[in-house]
């Protein structure tokens, strides 16, 4: 167990995963659909599979001796996980970015981190756990703020007076506001169960010990069996995503070889962080789950808005937007430094 070398991944993890969309913006001619499901083929089917056979000892053996039930429940998880990812593009498109980034990611970073920690209470009172429990909540008063700068943003885009919360609602029919905040809130449960397959896998890990598996080996095959539910739900959306557009035709588009690659590298860029995730939980001890969720998910916050200021998407933000957006980027810095420092008590 090497603590500090477990954040230091748990840090490169979420720079990655708030980093994996950017090839995104050189595939234009395809559809969003046509490239995130290429993304998914390769990020949730192929390397995952590639990887755990690759790191774990006799990855048969290991899951001949999990039990099907606790394959089936890692399994479910990913199932969850993936109709999160659903639900919160549903949710984007009916209240806009920035209410459904700050309910959403907020519950998935706070549930995702303190759930795991739940399984043993008295850990709250301990100083590890009570600083890595305050490092969580600054973490979400950054996510917050990340939030108000958006609202900002696009209240001065939109030529709003007001908060852009207000605009919102007020764009949509009540009916429709309940929907999208349903689906928001449904969004923010489902995607911390990628983290749960993990924190909830001890059959899996002790099967990969007995195989002699190392703790990242048994973390790969964890990922392997739950990746592999977050497909079936994103090849199901996709794919009626495709039929509804009449979008299949993109995959045959003259001169697009190059989004194939593009996509195919958003999927190895996004597994490399849930793997680099993966060990990081087995480095950082007891409490890794929760401290390892919380620092990879604030870094892809603060990573991918990071980017969002370098790609110009903050041009009209200038001024109190964006200096509003760099006291969240501030506290969420802060607040890894905190839950590291948590962890390390702990450890």
């Amino acid at each position: 167990m090497n603590p500090g070398f477990g954040v230091f991944m748990a840090v490169a993890g979420g720079l990655l995963m708030g980093s994996f969309s950017l090839p995104m913006k050189k595939t234009a001619r395809w559809s969003w659909e046509a490239t995130w499901l290429v993304w998914a083929v390769v990020a949730l089917v192929i390397v995952p599979w590639v990887v755990a056979l690759w790191t774990c000892q006799d990855l048969a053996s290991v899951y001949a001796g999990t039990g099907k039930g606790a394959l089936a429940t890692i399994f479910l998880f990913g199932v969850g996980w993936g109709l999160g990812a659903v639900t919160f593009g549903q949710s984007i498109s009916i209240l806009g970015m920035s209410l459904a980034f700050a309910v959403s990611i907020g519950l998935t970073l706070a549930l995702g981190a303190l759930i795991p920690m739940t399984r043993q209470p008295e850990v709250f009172l301990t100083a590890g756990g009570a600083t890595i429990t305050a490092g969580i909540i600054l973490m979400l008063v950054g996510v917050i703020v990340c939030a108000v700068a958006g609202n900002l943003k696009e209240s001065r885009v939109k030529g709003e007076a007001g908060s852009v919360s207000t605009g919102e609602q007020a764009a949509v029919s009540r009916g429709a506001f309940v929907k999208g905040l349903t689906l928001c809130i449904l969004s923010g449960v489902f995607n911390p169960m990628i983290n749960f397959a993990n924190a909830y896998a001890e059959p899996l890990k002790q099967a990969a010990e007995r195989v002699g598996a190392s703790p990242g080996g048994a973390a790969d095959a964890i990922w392997a069996v739950a990746l592999l539910g977050g497909f079936l739900t994103n090849a199901v959306y996709c794919s009626i995503l495709l039929s509804r557009n009449r979008t299949w035709s993109c995959y045959q588009l003259p001169g697009t070889a190059g989004h194939w690659l593009l996509a195919a590298l958003m999927g190895v860029t996004w597994v490399c962080s849930i793997i680099l995730f993966g060990r990081a939980v087995s480095l950082m001890g007891q409490l890794g789950n929760s401290a390892g969720w919380a620092i990879t998910m604030g870094c892809c916050i603060a990573i991918s808005n990071v980017w969002g200021i370098v790609s110009g998407e903050w041009r009209e933000g200038r001024g109190k937007p964006l200096r509003t957006m760099y006291v969240g980027l501030a506290v969420i810095l802060t607040a890894v430094a905190v839950i590291g420092y948590g962890n390390s008590l702990r450890s």
